[in-house]
């Protein structure tokens, strides 16, 4: 029996009470003869026998009144060895190591470091003739072969295991320690689990395993349990499960906010705790938090890069016991500083009436990539293009012919043109100037009304078909739609249907000409829009949408504006890259050094894995360069961070406990609590000194 609170036996002192009250109750007088009264003592010693019971019952019931009270106070435990369940004779053993996230949990030894010492002692337990096998339990179970009586190669083969970064599926691994069993022959089962035994990893609700013997019949296994817990209650943990990054123009050019979600895993509560942001592993900014017990919170971090490119962008907590999943990376391509050459078809000293006024004001604006320098014809067509990222024709005349040329060769070797008309645009000279970039050729000017007509407001051309999917478009669904398909158009240029290239209208009037044209020429691209950037044929400068439309254009014409799909990988698994351009991803590199090779898929894609360790991921092409673009980042499963254990009762319970037994230095002792019982009786003892008072 153990006490939780032993000093408050110091109160069963008070069962001294009654004693004493009934010693100083037996005063015995003095004798003094009275004969009158001789006959009624005669009558009392009949009754002498029946008072002195009821004295000491009362005495007895005092007593027990004050030994119950402190002795339940001092919450007594009736502890029973639990028998252990062994196999009559020999019995073939599979070992099965638990290798999830929660193994590298440590108070200054890791929780693995513990189950290496536990799977070679149960090795070293058994006897000769057990055969032995062994189960890393990891995402894909196996066995490391089949039952052997070679002790020593699996104790090699325990010392190369390691623990892993992932969530295991203990069920799984118990079942293919079970199947393993079935080939032996010997009649005795044993399977040696050596876990952390929580809750995300073994689920109780399912079947526990059972083997088949020779003669084809179902048997629960002999199982035995080490704890690499010592029975641990709690595994106190934190975590952060996710990050979001998104642009933040409000903030500035190449601003970016990163949202961090944060779980405590644990029954306290977390206090200023310190969440720094690393860009390439250099901490940009902190901040501090508080976690409440088993409560999730949120923490943005905003930082605005010097300049663009592919960074690697990691938050990292206060590191606790477990701070392998205290770091969550993510990478994101920072647009650069696009360098962008506005040719000004028609200057104007009156601002408002300049055909690049409202170009220029857009792509300047606060936290836009774009750099943009605005040059009339003459000047522009002497500038080099290849120095300039985009190139804006604004209802220029038609160029000369080798200036035609130069921007066809500039647009195939990678440049970015986009192309408006208005009043300077002549429909032949253009389509002979510029047809190695005109997505279609112009066909004729349709003028749909007069900007000063009365009429204007309500027969002007509107939108009504947009290409939503596109990158260009993706902002403009919802409210944000409005600031397109609410744009008049009195003025447009028609186009021919015969496409030059590869080329996708991404907008149409209410008539079904084409408004905006997008094509791919070569490395570079194009975008056609059909009326002007000025308010002579339309009024689309004014509209909410130009600014976020031209920055947009600007972006996708330089090919900055992410359009793959952010790469979303987490341990454990096989990630799939897009093979495409000359320089195809060959192999993925791990933070460590660990290189996967990619293979080519059916589809045309490739299949890198599986990732070994979460953090950044570098995509190498055949001749070992690093591909910077399409770097990624991997991640852990938030569910593996979950430390919240079992018990070995109920674990004990749910294999059966005919079949279970710990092994030897766990806790094998099963306690009883008699607290309860305790105070139960000391009331009754209570209620029945009543009753015999009254009596």
């Amino acid at each position: 029996m153990t006490f939780a609170h032993p000093w408050m036996l110091l109160g069963a002192l008070a069962a001294l009470i009654p004693l004493l009250v009934h010693l100083f109750d037996r005063r015995r007088p003095r004798p003094v003869p009275f004969p009158p009264i001789a006959f009624v003592l005669r009558s009392e010693k009949r009754t002498a026998s029946r008072l002195k019971l009821k004295r000491l019952i009362l005495y007895a019931l005092r007593t027990l009144f004050f030994l119950a009270v402190p002795f339940a106070l001092a919450r007594p435990e009736l502890v029973k060895t639990a028998t252990a369940a062994t196999a009559k004779g020999a019995a073939a053993t599979v070992v099965v190591v638990d290798t999830s996230l929660v193994m590298r949990w440590s108070d200054g030894t890791p929780l693995f470091d513990v189950a290496r010492k536990e799977a070679k002692a149960a090795l070293a337990d058994l006897l000769t003739e057990e055969p032995a096998a062994l189960v890393p339990c990891t995402r894909a179970p196996a066995t490391t072969g089949p039952l052997s009586f070679d002790k020593a190669r699996l104790l090699a083969q325990v010392d190369e295991l390691e623990s892993g970064y992932e969530v295991v599926d203990l069920n799984r691994c118990l079942e293919v320690a079970a199947r393993t069993l079935d080939e032996s022959p010997l009649p005795n089962r044993r399977i040696v689990l050596v876990s952390a035994l929580t809750q995300s990893a073994l689920r109780l609700e399912a079947e526990p395993p059972v083997t088949t013997t020779p003669k084809g019949e179902k048997v629960k296994p002999e199982v035995v349990l080490r704890d690499v817990a010592r029975g641990r209650e709690v595994l106190p943990n934190r975590a952060i499960l996710d990050v979001h990054a998104e642009p933040a123009p409000q903030v500035g050019a190449r601003a970016w906010q990163f949202t961090f979600t944060v779980r405590n895993f644990s029954p306290d509560a977390q206090k200023d705790l310190e969440l720094a942001l690393k860009v390439d592993g250099q901490v940009v900014a902190k901040g501090f938090l508080e976690l409440a017990p088993e409560a999730t919170v949120q923490k943005a971090l905003t930082y605005k890069f010097p300049q663009g490119g592919t960074v690697f962008v990691e938050g990292a907590l206060t590191a606790d016991a477990l701070p392998d999943d205290d770091v969550r990376g993510v990478v994101v391509t920072v647009p650069k500083e696009l360098r962008a050459l506005v040719v000004n078809g028609e200057p104007n000293p009156l601002k408002v009436k300049d055909e690049a006024f409202f170009t220029d004001a857009a792509l300047s604006a606060p936290g836009s990539p774009v750099r943009a320098v605005v040059r009339d014809a003459d000047a522009a067509w002497r500038e080099d293009f290849s120095q300039w990222d985009v190139v804006l024709l604004l209802n220029v005349p038609p160029p000369p012919a080798d200036v035609g040329a130069r921007l066809g060769e500039y647009v195939a070797k990678g440049g970015g043109l986009f192309v408006s008309f208005g009043d300077r645009a002549e429909v032949e000279a253009t389509n002979s100037a510029l047809a190695t970039v005109l997505p279609r050729r112009l066909r004729v000017v349709k003028t749909a009304v007069e900007p000063t007509s009365a009429e204007a407001g309500t027969r002007a051309a509107r939108i009504t078909q947009l290409d939503a999917q596109h990158p260009v478009l993706a902002p403009f669904t919802g409210k944000a739609r409005e600031g397109l398909v609410s744009t008049r158009f009195y003025r447009y240029a028609l186009f021919e249907s015969v496409s030059a290239g590869e080329v996708t209208v991404l907008g149409a009037l209410d008539d079904g000409a084409p408004v905006l044209l997008a094509m791919r020429q070569g490395s570079g691209r194009v975008l056609a829009f059909a009326s002007s950037v000025d308010r002579d044929w339309s009024d689309f400068p004014i509209r909410t949408s130009f600014l976020p439309f031209m920055q947009r254009a600007a972006a996708w014409l330089t090919g900055t504006l992410d359009e793959r799909e952010a790469v979303r990988a987490r341990v454990g698994e096989s990630v799939t890259l897009p093979l495409e351009g000359e320089r195809a991803a060959s192999s993925v590199r791990s933070p460590s050094g660990v290189e996967r090779a990619v293979t080519k898929q059916p589809d045309g894609t490739g299949l890198a894995g599986p990732l070994p360790e979460p953090g950044r991921y570098q995509v190498m092409d055949a001749l070992g360069g690093p591909l910077t673009q399409a770097s990624f980042a991997a991640t852990l499963d938030p569910a593996a961070s979950d430390a919240t254990r079992h018990t070995v009762d109920a674990v004990s319970g749910w294999f059966g406990e005919e079949v279970v037994r710990l092994a030897e230095g766990e806790q094998t002792d099963k306690k009883t609590p008699l607290w309860t019982w305790l105070l139960l009786t000391a009331a009754l003892a209570f209620v029945a000194e009543g009753v015999l008072l009254r009596r």
